[in-house]
């Protein structure tokens, strides 16, 4: 893993008069993320407690806990300049734009092109091409700390940044990840939909899809831009990792596609207060369309485990 050089910003809030009102900012994202807590915690009361031996012989417990967390916020759009969430587009993706072109003039001599294409061949009648950020949600600097397990995550961390890793997400070179060479037979197990049901392969992390629908080629590679963070064996990408330990005796889901454990909640175009699976439901694939092909979701990772106690660990109830 080359883990992602870019300095972790202090991102503010901004009132919705600083920024353009068709963009996300970083208070809308929390407000967002707050009013999905009831559809999208799914908090299950404790009934079960971990037990620790502390210094002085006695046992204290702690309970164990079990929740969903909105640790991530990932963008798709079309190009540069194009990401809805405002202070990341003006901060992170301005910086990530001219590295972007540095890296693709210097190895292929050519200006890095961006956006959908249309080709003549009927077996590609639509390939979309799509940008990708993946940050740590603003709204985990609030979450209750006391009822809940801690999220491993930072908030307004870059987790993933496609400009950054300019090459690998337009393909090039072809293959350069073993698994990645595997994708026509990777596909056919990791897809974004359950069954007959196919938006597009989680292989390869690039940012081209296939489809003949805007906003499942843009689910998709927000899925495949998830993925690669909680990922341990994505060797060649430029991106941090997410981990998926949260405690002594805790974990984290790892993002991965059509999981119970993985979540994701539309926000823009579109601030959806409940969570979904990707490629579960066909209409909302039509319903919630963005003629500017842009797209942002909060990804909710299952948590279990428990809360850390004070002295050695001996046991659950």
């Amino acid at each position: 893993m080359i883990k992602l050089r870019l300095s972790c910003l202090l991102l503010i809030a901004v009132t919705s008069s600083q920024a353009n009102t068709q963009n996300l900012n970083s208070a809308s994202i929390i407000k967002s993320t707050l009013e999905a807590l009831p559809n999208c915690l799914h908090y299950q009361i404790p009934t079960h407690f971990c037990l620790w031996l502390n210094k002085w012989g006695d046992i204290d417990t702690t309970p164990i806990l079990n929740h969903y967390s909105p640790d991530l916020v990932v963008s798709v759009f079309n190009k540069p300049h194009d990401n809805p969430w405002f202070e990341v587009n003006e901060l992170i993706d301005t910086v990530g734009k001219p590295i972007q072109q540095g890296i693709i003039k210097g190895t292929t001599g050519i200006d890095a092109g961006s956006g959908s294409h249309s080709f003549q061949n009927e077996r590609e009648q639509n390939i979309f091409f799509k940008e990708a950020d993946v940050i740590g949600n603003p709204a985990l600097a609030i979450m209750p700390g006391i009822a809940l397990l801690p999220s491993n995550v930072s908030p307004w961390q870059p987790y993933f940044q496609s400009m950054t890793d300019s090459l690998l997400w337009r393909g090039l070179p072809p293959y350069a990840i073993p698994e990645e060479g595997l994708a026509l037979t990777l596909s056919l197990i990791h897809h974004v939909g359950s069954g007959m049901v196919n938006w597009g392969s989680i292989y390869p992390h690039e940012g081209k899809v296939v489809n003949d629908n805007d906003l499942k080629a843009a689910a998709v590679i927000a899925a495949r831009a998830a993925d690669i963070v909680t990922s341990s064996h994505q060797f060649g990408h430029v991106y941090n990792q997410v981990s998926t330990a949260c405690g002594k005796h805790c974990k984290a889901a790892p993002i991965e596609e059509n999981s119970k454990e993985t979540y994701f909640q539309m926000i823009y175009p579109v601030a959806q207060t409940n969570c979904t699976i990707l490629g579960e439901d066909e209409s909302y694939a039509s319903n919630m369309l963005n003629k500017d092909g842009s797209y942002v979701w909060v990804v909710w990772r299952h948590y279990e485990g428990c809360k850390n106690g004070d002295g050695k660990y001996i046991g659950r109830t």
